[in-house]
């Protein structure tokens, strides 16, 4: 490129064009914080006129520091062992607009060296937009990780989650030396509801069948699918003796309850359960295997009954 042109493009006129044309905000400040230039971006962020800026001090921009402090410039500049990068520091601040609301705004501060003079710059970015997607990309990695360790179907912790919840039970019956009790229920016939009614149907009970549950439990109780119509329980800081009347309890609410279907037409369903003491030494997958023998011990003994093991 010709010297004549780079000469041109140096001119301060096309300094103040780019300067007035920029989508991020600008302001120019005095060694007093005193502020000396603004550009249309800046007015229009904040809704201030260039006539209610110029002269104003810069912390006027800015809601007072938890201390009562006010914001300064000198706060945000680049080390001067940095180099003469525009950079700086890279901040997230709270810009105050004329109708009282906030705008949060990331700012880059720097000097100007101006003849006999040191002038301050900073340039505010508008990050409402890229707020409002990180808070969407929180909400989907949440909702992904929930997913993750929930049946999606009944809502309830998964297998995996209820495993963990299992392992962390087994972890505290060790550590606190605590009863706690493990429970495996599965709908009896449900197999034959889905043949009958459809899958749908079959969906329906287990949503409603996951319900009766919960509200037969307690805060601190976990209950979570397993699998097809089989759920799991953890009682914890319970004995086998309380465990049992507990579960007798739950068989009976899911036996008294009408499973609507469609129309006026009902189904009554119960639930076979098994449960055994968690105990110290036990993996989790061991204690699981001890409440599904116990689970089917109560199907060959009739169903619609609970068993403990040891049988």
């Amino acid at each position: 490129m010709k010297s004549g042109v780079m000469s041109e493009i140096s001119n301060d006129r096309f300094a103040k064009e780019i300067v007035a044309r920029s989508i991020d905000a600008i302001v120019v400040l005095d060694k007093d914080s005193t502020i000396r230039f603004s550009n249309n971006a800046l007015h229009q962020l904040s809704g201030f006129e260039s006539n209610e800026l110029i002269g104003s001090s810069f912390s006027n921009l800015f809601p007072p520091l938890d201390k009562g402090e006010q914001i300064t410039i000198e706060s945000y500049l680049s080390a001067a062992d940095e180099g003469p990068y525009v950079a700086g520091f890279l901040k997230e601040l709270e810009l105050v607009t004329k109708k009282g609301g906030f705008v949060p705004v990331e700012i880059r501060a720097f000097e100007i060296h101006s003849e006999d003079q040191v002038l301050y710059a900073a340039i505010l970015r508008d990050v409402r937009e890229r707020r409002r997607l990180e808070e969407q990309k929180n909400i989907l990695i949440n909702s992904l990780k929930k997913l993750a360790y929930m049946d999606e179907l009944t809502l309830l912790p998964n297998r995996r989650s209820f495993s963990d919840t299992l392992q962390k039970t087994v972890a505290t019956v060790k550590r606190r030396n605590r009863d706690s009790v493990l429970a495996v229920l599965d709908i009896d016939h449900f197999k034959l509801i889905n043949d009958t009614y459809g899958h749908d149907i079959g969906d329906l009970v287990l949503k409603k069948m996951s319900n009766i549950f919960v509200d037969c439990l307690r805060e601190e109780d976990t209950v979570g699918r397993l699998g097809g119509e089989e759920f799991g329980c953890i009682l914890p800081d319970t004995t086998t003796e309380g465990a049992a009347i507990v579960l007798d309890r739950l068989r009976e609410s899911v036996e008294a309850h009408r499973f609507f279907i469609f129309d006026n037409f009902y189904l009554n369903i119960t639930v076979s359960i098994g449960f055994t003491k968690v105990h110290p030494i036990q993996k989790p997958e061991e204690a699981l295997k001890l409440a599904d023998i116990a689970l089917y011990q109560a199907k060959n003994s009739g169903r619609n009954r609970i068993q403990v093991y040891p049988i």
